[in-house]
Order: C-alpha cells, then structure tokens, then sequence
C-alpha cells in the first residue's frame, strides 16, 4: 500500500509538473518577455555639441534587468518634450547592456545626434510594449534572442 501511495504522488506530480510548463514562446514572444523585465529609470541628461558644433543629446540611465536571463542589447524610445508637452524629437536608441548581469543595474548613456535641449524641456524614456512581431523582428534584441537557439 505505502508503495502504491508513493507512486501515485510522484504520477501526480510529474502530470503537474508537465502541465505547468505550457506552450513554448515564440521567439517574438520571448524577446518581449525579456525586454519587458527590465526597469529604466532616466538619471539626467545634456546636449553636447562636437567640434563642428553639432548638438547631441546624450541621456543617463539606469538599466536593471529583473529577469534572470540577461540580453546584451534593449531598444527604447527616447523622446525630447517642449514645455507644452510637444514632442520635439523621438528616436528609438538601443542600449548595449552586453556586460550587465540580471539584478545589477547599470549606467548607460542614450544618445540622439542632431537633437538640443532647451533649459525647460523634459525627456522621457519608454520600454515599448504591444509591438507587433514584425516590429520586434527589426529590434537588434530579437538576433540576440534567435542567436541563442
């Protein structure tokens, strides 16, 4: 009897283990997944200008991967406000995060060329959710995702 009971709680718990694995994510639902584990948290930012005198706005971030898988690279949108809250320039910047580790947050910098900040405008910086998977098939983080198998 008592081998009867063992063997039926270890069939049962095999059935529960196998059922909770679910469906298998595509690779545009991983790389979803893995980009939306991760918190930015925009730390300043400042336009420079290069020896021409061409403005770049460079943006400091804080990235923190929460998953446990890391990715080597994530796409944001970076996007320069007006006062009246006017978008005067969005760009989608992607972050090289190739030595950050799940966990640990980094600093990194974002940086959109040809774009100036004025002393009353405001930066906003967005993990894109809902793209369709024709969109996350042209994020760089997608071939990180492929390249792994």
């Amino acid at each position: 009897m008592r081998m009867a009971t063992r063997l039926t709680v270890l069939l049962v718990g095999i059935v529960v283990m196998a059922g909770g694995c679910g469906p298998r994510l595509t690779p545009e639902q991983l790389t979803q997944k893995l980009r939306l584990s991760h918190e930015i948290v925009p730390v300043g930012f400042t336009t420079i200008h290069d020896a021409e005198g061409n403005p770049s706005l460079v943006v400091d971030l804080r990235v923190t991967n929460r998953g446990t898988e890391p990715l080597p690279h994530l796409t944001v949108l970076v996007q320069l406000r007006a006062p009246d809250g006017t978008v005067r320039a969005s760009r989608r910047v992607t972050l090289d995060l190739a030595g950050a580790r799940p966990g640990v947050g980094v600093q990194v910098a974002a940086t959109l060329e040809g774009v100036e900040a004025g002393p009353e405008d405001q930066v906003t910086v967005e993990l894109e959710s809902g793209l369709t998977d024709e969109a996350v098939r042209t994020l760089p983080e997608f071939g990180d995702v492929t390249r792994r198998g």
